[in-house]
């Protein structure tokens, strides 16, 4: 959550894709001190200014790097120049290719890490989860919304939250941060729900999916890409536990492989108009849940993963390891062992687990950093999984309230870096991307009093931005939201 501080974005290169609580008193913006840090030392990196649209931030920039350095790959995807297939491409619209990697081309010059505040949003910047991005209207006035407008940032925010209160749901122009249209209060739309956007209908147009507050009972409601309301589920499956349900998160899947979109929320399954197809027993419901679609077994259809166990696409179960690992934990999918079938991380309150695409334990509970397991919070944060050192294979990252940690693995002990960090009072996750185009991500994380990127081979600190959050479950985001071809 962000209560002293604008409501911030900001901007780097674009990369190709790699493997693999407290509440104050929401009071006005206050000052952001931007300050970056590069390995080597010779020439400046340049300082960004403010954008116009709320709140007030100052900032001192300052990079360095090794002009005698080879500079490299700048990692950037130019539309204009994908390879001659012998058919056109449209640019414009979403395509089956467009799920790989991008090409990638041009140089990065010396001092190319040199991020910058491109917008601020000052308005209703109190926000407890992560902002997400699509194109929801037609900026280029052609009728249709596609790849070619301005993508929009989705923030879920108010002045000031706390559990079992209301907020908006803005959609801001990515460019500008200029708001297009919110979804207002009376909608009861929860502050610590993280939505989904997708196209649920098959009407070529992203929805958002989000989680409301009817009465102190948390349930989905779908609106159209315009902020008008599509329907509202009245029904659940856990109305004894409603509070462990507020701050879970929304997902889209198509389950079953018909073309149609099922919505995943928690441990139940709906259909696209909110219709419940199924729910699975939650033993010890707790906040902070995750379930994720992905196929384990190679038949075509997908499973639903929660932290500790996994159903069919019909909701007959997968694999279950309750009570050895705790209902109240979060999955996070990749490959990361030497077989082709995918594994299992899991964070929860016990500690760190990973699992094979079976379900078998390999390894856990694991509390690596040294940090002891107790609270829910201390170790049940959402992972990142990302090829970090640049070596073509998947490590995992995750945090545990006073380190950030990278693996390398295959075994929990087997750390490739971890940094001290402060976060005591949530459970914030971390995010990978390679800015500078060298063939190694970046590591990002947001705790209480900073964001920081860190260098993903060495945990070097690159960038670190002062800013103040009591924090949830929420992560830094990294998309081309201007459409500049740069992120």
């Amino acid at each position: 959550m962000r209560r002293r501080g604008s409501w911030w974005v900001m901007t780097g290169l674009l990369g190709c894709g790699g493997p693999g609580a407290d509440d104050s008193d929401g009071s006005g913006p206050g000052p952001l001190t931007l300050s970056t840090t590069a390995p080597t030392s010779a020439g400046t990196a340049e300082s960004g200014e403010t954008g116009t649209s709320g709140g007030s931030t100052s900032l001192d920039g300052s990079g360095t790097a090794d002009a005698t350095d080879d500079p490299g790959i700048k990692f950037d995807v130019i539309g204009g120049d994908m390879p001659d297939t012998g058919s056109v491409v449209d640019e414009c619209s979403v395509v089956d290719d467009m799920n790989g990697v991008g090409p990638c081309e041009d140089f990065a010059p010396p001092d190319s890490f040199a991020p910058e505040v491109q917008w601020t949003f000052g308005a209703n910047e109190a926000s407890w989860v992560t902002p997400l991005v699509a194109n929801l209207t037609d900026d280029n006035g052609d009728g249709v919304i596609d790849l070619c407008d301005v993508p929009d940032v989705v923030l879920v925010s108010n002045t000031s939250v706390s559990y079992g209160t209301f907020c908006y749901i803005h959609v801001l122009d990515g460019a500008t941060g200029v708001e297009h249209f919110n979804i207002p209060l009376s909608e009861q739309i929860s502050c610590t729900g993280t939505p989904a956007l997708g196209d649920i209908d098959n009407d070529g147009l992203p929805e958002i999916v989000a989680l409301w507050n009817d009465a102190n009972s948390f349930r989905l409601k779908a609106f159209e890409h315009d902020g008008t309301l599509k329907w509202a589920n009245v029904t659940d499956n856990d109305a004894a536990v409603q509070f462990n349900r507020e701050s879970g998160s929304v997902a889209l899947h198509d389950l079953d492989a018909d073309g149609d979109v099922e919505i995943v929320f928690n441990h139940e399954v709906y259909d696209h108009q909110g219709t419940m197809l199924w729910a699975a027993n939650n033993p010890v419901p707790g906040e902070g849940e995750a379930s994720v679609g992905v196929d384990l077994d190679g038949d075509g259809d997908m499973e639903v993963v929660t932290g500790h166990a996994a159903y069919h696409h019909d909701g007959s179960v997968y694999y279950d390891n309750y009570p050895t690992v705790t209902s109240q934990s979060i999955p996070q999918i990749g490959n990361l062992d030497g077989d082709p079938q995918p594994e299992v991380f899991v964070t929860s309150g016990q500690g760190i687990w990973m699992l094979e695409h079976t379900g078998a334990i390999k390894w856990g509970p694991a509390t690596p950093t040294g940090v002891p397991a107790g609270s829910y919070t201390i170790w049940q944060r959402p992972g990142t999984i990302h090829d970090f050192d640049g070596d073509d294979v998947a490590e995992w990252a995750s945090s545990s309230q006073s380190f950030y940690a990278v693996y390398q693995g295959p075994n929990p002990a087997d750390v490739l870096w971890q940094v001290m960090v402060q976060d005591f009072s949530g459970a914030t996750g971390g995010t990978a991307f390679d800015f500078d185009g060298d063939g190694v991500a970046e590591a990002m994380y947001s705790d209480e009093v900073a964001f920081r990127i860190y260098d993903g081979m060495t945990g070097a600190v690159l960038l670190t931005i002062i800013r103040q959050s009591p924090t949830i479950v929420e992560y830094p985001v990294v998309a081309d939201i201007d459409n500049d071809e740069s992120a």
